[in-house]
């Protein structure tokens, strides 16, 4: 009788691929306002240099 059964078999699971690099922490509160800054100040001094307006 036990010859007719079909023995169950679990399907290997695939390796998971790995990740390119580690995940990224959070953005510091400080640094939008740092780009803002420096936009501000790149924007002066091209319009100190006479190239706008």
């Amino acid at each position: 009788m036990s010859d007719n059964v079909v023995k169950f078999r679990r399907p290997e699971k695939q390796p998971e691929p790995p990740k390119v690099r580690p995940p990224r922490g959070p953005m510091p509160n400080w640094l939008p306002f740092v780009v803002l800054l420096a936009l501000a100040l790149v924007i002066y001094f091209v319009q100190q240099a006479g190239l706008i307006g």
